[in-house]
């Protein structure tokens, strides 16, 4: 009796481990089951990424055509393998396309739509629900575009400058700025037509001497007083200058001083002054002393942004501005082209004011040439018959 006990109680034991294993097999082939789903359906298609290389391999993609990311990437939650596969041409890449898309629905697969990364280059993914494919697919031989024939490059022509009637004539004033330093040009300025005019800065060591020279030859005299510019004190305008930061009393001072050292000015014209001009207040206080004094003002124009003009009408105060440079470029090239320009525009616009500089190549320019420009129907004239 014992030993038929002990034989039942065996068996049980037995059966309690057959079914563990049972559980636990199940368990291994439900897993594997799922793997294969994530991998990209049935055990019969195999894994996704096998039958990309299938796939690829049917195009004419060699192994060594296709170039696959480690580590994979995980982005919210799904595992993204990134691959580059390049095509031998443009059909065996088209094609693969199709058949992503066909084998994509078969395993339920959501297959985006074609992304242009290039010319020769596009993007798809294939996205199960934990692993997805971005597949970078590109040409490796380019498209073949048919040459055309080279456009001529079109030559604008340019609008024909208008030209004044034959008839046309104007006036003309020259003013040439800057002297005071040294007597060594005022002889052979002396010897210009009477009409050009001379400013001097003020406060130079041949300042007055000059101003008394040139009038004496019969040349129409200007203070060129300095002003403030931009980026002061770094770019000095010199002695005597009315700065920004000058109150009336010592702004009118400054003026005064400064009228006092030109003998036989007729009026002035700034030096530098591209802060100065363009501040309304510093201006009028300029003007209302101009008008004291019975002088004329002419805008050198430094900055666009100038109100002197303005200021100077408002008080009441003869007035112009300069139109032409004549020797920003200091050749006498340039010079004859922009007394040209000077010339032209008074014919068009019947008065001009150029502006140059009391300098050597500009003095030799004007001796040769102002002269001959009453053929060229220019008149000169006195600055001051041109401020009003």
């Amino acid at each position: 009796m014992p030993s038929k006990s002990r034989r039942k109680k065996g068996k049980l034991k037995l059966g309690q481990w057959q079914v563990t294993a049972l559980i636990a097999v199940a368990v291994l082939l439900l897993s594997a089951a799922i793997w294969m789903l994530v991998r990209g359906g049935d055990g019969v298609k195999g894994p996704f990424d096998a039958r990309l290389l299938e796939l690829a391999a049917e195009r004419g993609v060699a192994g060594d055509a296709i170039t696959v990311d480690d580590p994979i990437r995980k982005v919210e939650d799904v595992f993204v393998r990134t691959w580059a596969l390049d095509f031998p041409n443009r059909p065996a890449r088209d094609g693969f396309l199709g058949d992503l898309q066909i084998e994509g629905a078969a395993r339920g697969a959501q297959v985006a739509y074609p992304e242009e990364l290039g010319a020769e280059t596009v993007r798809l993914r294939v996205d199960f629900d934990v692993e997805a494919f971005d597949l970078h697919l590109s040409v490796t031989e380019p498209r073949q575009v048919a040459a055309r024939p080279a456009e001529p490059t079109p030559v604008p022509s340019p609008t024909p400058k208008p030209q004044p009637a034959p008839s046309a004539r104007g006036r003309l004033a020259i003013l040439l700025d800057d002297g005071g330093q040294n007597l060594d040009l005022v002889e052979a300025a002396a010897a210009l037509p009477k009409t050009v005019g001379f400013a001097i800065l003020p406060f130079l060591p041949r300042s007055a001497e000059t101003a008394v020279a040139l009038h004496d030859a019969g040349h129409e005299i200007w203070l060129h007083l300095p002003m403030e510019p931009e980026n002061y004190p770094a770019n000095d305008p010199g002695p005597g200058a009315v700065l920004m930061a000058m109150n009336s009393d010592d702004l009118r001072t400054a003026i005064h001083s400064a009228i006092n050292n030109i003998p036989h000015a007729v009026g002035m014209n700034n030096h530098m002054g591209s802060k100065a001009t363009a501040d309304l207040k510093t201006m009028t206080w300029i003007m209302q002393e101009l008008k004291t004094r019975g002088l004329a003002f002419i805008d050198s124009r430094t900055t666009v942004h100038t109100v002197a003009e303005e200021a100077a009408r408002a008080q009441g105060v003869p007035t112009n501005r300069r139109h032409v440079f004549l020797d920003n470029e200091r050749s006498a090239a340039a010079i004859r082209v922009q007394l040209d320009e000077a010339v032209y525009r008074s014919r068009m616009e019947g008065e001009i004011i150029a502006i140059g500089h009391l300098d050597k190549v500009t003095i030799e320019v004007l001796a040769q040439e102002l002269p001959g420009l009453a053929k060229l129907g220019a008149d000169l004239v006195n600055p001051s018959d041109l401020v009003r």
